[in-house]
């Protein structure tokens, strides 16, 4: 068995399925993974070491390898549950890193001056792979540091059962271009056996190195700005829910005002008459002066939104302590009031409503403060709070929830706001600063 044979069949393949790992193990996996996943591999390797070396040239050379590239696609579509272009899309992602690992090895090998035919792609036997110790230490070192660093700066991005989804498959498509042709280019001069072409390979291996970095970041990029416009498209959708929900709520806290009032009048003149109905008659009253709730700051829709979330608050048994004035926000719109306030109370709520009662306290400050506009929300908190870009992260299933905080960011880089947010030693705090009159509401 030749180098090349033995790099072929085993050793390309191990350091394929390696690097499509990193990218495809977060993915959501059939029934029986632990029996698909090793059954997979072994196909992988039967597929690799039975295509046939029919011509040294430069085009088949390529050909093959793609062509066992093509086969771990179909293996990985075989093991996990996601759709052709995820797991392409992670698979693309493995190959580039791998095809980097080796153009890095072989740029090292040139530049120490080994000999040719002691590369993958030499006529010798497999057992010289590796012409010495010393050429085994760069193999590892270049694989090692190539397939960590792009674990951390991409492989990560991809989040624990989030499906890749991009809004055009061109610029995937593109990348996958680049890569093909990184491959082809590669092939090509590996063929060159010009005793004196070692400068003109190690440049032309640099260009392949930058070529694999430019397709890496194309993908993910494509990928990213799907990520991003999806997130967006919830806020907004948030944003006119809320529109339609500001309405509603001021219909049913005008009722509910009307009806508290009414039944106060009737119990009062139940009362003039006497009698041992005053014990239950102030029982009710009691129960009916948590309806007597209504925040009253000088906007109509910080009332509405503060009054919605006081009622619910008494009902939760959480107390609120409000500050607010009303007239300073008139440059945002009663749809962006109540989005905004109502996402950062009902973030406060779901925070302290399983503390302990001596907790269960959320304090909302509403003020000018010389040419600004000051926004602070506290409330104590329990569980651990991650952080990611500065904003909290929602644990669990972050394709639904979470969005909150991203609605409050929103409608703050609406009207130029500076939003700062703080969990320490148990409290957790929102502050956000407006320029007097939104200069950058649009």
């Amino acid at each position: 068995m030749t180098q090349f044979e033995f790099y072929k069949s085993f050793q390309f393949v191990i350091e394929l399925l390696l690097a499509e790992a990193m990218f495809v193990f977060r993915f959501r996996r059939r029934r029986f993974f632990w029996l698909l996943l090793p059954a997979a591999a072994t196909l992988s390797f039967a597929f690799a070491w039975l295509m046939p070396v029919l011509s040294p040239n430069p085009f088949y050379v390529s050909f093959m390898f793609l062509a066992i590239f093509v086969f771990t696609v179909l293996m990985n579509k075989a093991v996990f549950r996601e759709s052709w272009l995820t797991v392409s899309f992670g698979c693309v992602a493995g190959y580039t890193t791998q095809h980097l690992a080796y153009e890095l090895y072989n740029i090292w090998l040139l530049a120490f001056r080994f000999p040719q035919d002691t590369g993958f792609y030499g006529s010798g036997t497999f057992v010289s792979v590796f012409p010495n110790l010393f050429a085994g230490i760069l193999y590892a070192c270049s694989y090692v540091a190539v397939y960590f660093a792009f674990y951390m700066i991409f492989s990560t991005r991809l989040r624990s059962r989030e499906a890749v989804k991009l809004k055009s498959t061109f610029i995937f498509a593109l990348a996958v271009s680049v890569l093909v042709v990184d491959i082809v280019l590669n092939a090509v001069v590996v063929s060159i056996k010009v005793d004196d072409a070692e400068v003109l390979k190690i440049i032309i291996g640099v260009y392949n190195i930058l070529c694999c970095i430019f397709s890496m970041i194309m993908q993910f990029s494509a990928f990213e700005h799907k990520k991003l416009e999806n997130e967006l498209g919830a806020v907004e959708l948030m944003w006119h829910q809320a529109s339609k929900q500001y309405e509603i709520s001021k219909e049913n806290i005008e009722l509910i005002n009307i009806k508290y009032h009414d039944l106060k009048h009737q119990i009062g003149r139940l009362r003039m008459g006497g009698g041992k109905e005053d014990n239950a008659l102030g029982e009710i009253e009691e129960q009916l002066a948590i309806y007597d709730a209504h925040v009253k700051t000088g906007n109509d829709a910080l009332d509405v939104i503060l009054t919605e979330k006081s009622l619910l608050c008494a009902k939760s048994g959480i107390s609120v302590d409000i500050t607010a004035d009303g007239g300073c926000i008139d440059f945002m719109t009663n749809e962006d009031i109540y989005s905004l306030f109502g996402n950062i109370l009902d973030n406060a709520m779901a925070a302290v409503r399983d503390l302990e009662q001596e907790k269960r306290t959320v304090v909302l400050y509403v003020q000018p403060v010389g040419e600004m506009l000051v926004v602070r929300e506290v409330n104590y908190f329990g569980a651990p709070i991650d952080f990611e870009d500065g904003l909290p992260v929602t644990k669990g299933d972050r394709r639904f929830h979470g969005y909150g905080i991203k609605s409050i960011k929103y409608v703050c880089d609406r009207y130029d706001g500076d939003l700062t947010v703080t969990a320490e030693d148990g409290v957790f705090t929102i502050n956000i600063l407006f320029p007097r009159g939104g200069r950058g509401a649009a």
